[in-house]
């Protein structure tokens, strides 16, 4: 049976109503789905059925919005900790390539992998420069400076 409201202000009314907040068990669910666990773990730890969940995700656009910003802060601190710890890895892998010691094969892939860090580092510092010219040459355009680009 289908409830029909009384008058046009009830219609207002429930149209203007701001919806019920998202359950803070589906929001912590959404987090562990994000974070690596299964739906069906995600959603036990909380008391939920994983359908219930999965639901939750697919049919409220806020569910989708924080369940993609929690991966994108789950990988924001996974670059972190890969950066902070990026001097020390390098220092290994120099320590590899030049023990005499470490088998052949594996002192030729830490001289390939030194080589390939060292060159798209180079690569990325020559794109930095070069997005900087481009830049420069379009806030000299917008002000009315120079008509043409040099390519």
């Amino acid at each position: 049976m289908t409830k029909i409201p009384a008058d046009e202000n009830q219609l207002q009314h429930r149209e203007n109503t701001a919806p019920s907040p998202v359950p803070p068990k589906v929001l912590t669910g959404l987090t562990l789905a994000a974070s690596g666990s299964s739906w069906d773990d995600a959603a036990a730890a909380v008391g939920l059925k994983a359908a219930t969940l999965r639901r939750w995700h697919r049919s409220d656009p806020r569910c989708q919005e924080f369940i993609e910003k929690v991966v994108r802060e789950n990988l924001n601190v996974a670059n972190s900790v890969l950066t902070n710890a990026l001097p020390r890895l390098a220092d290994e892998l120099v320590t590899m390539a030049l023990d005499k010691t470490v088998k052949p094969y594996i002192r030729i892939q830490a001289i390939s992998e030194a080589f390939k860090v060292v060159n798209q580092n180079v690569l990325e510092a020559e794109q930095r420069k070069q997005l900087q010219a481009i830049r420069a040459h379009l806030d000299r355009l917008e002000d009315g400076g120079a008509q043409a680009i040099d390519i």
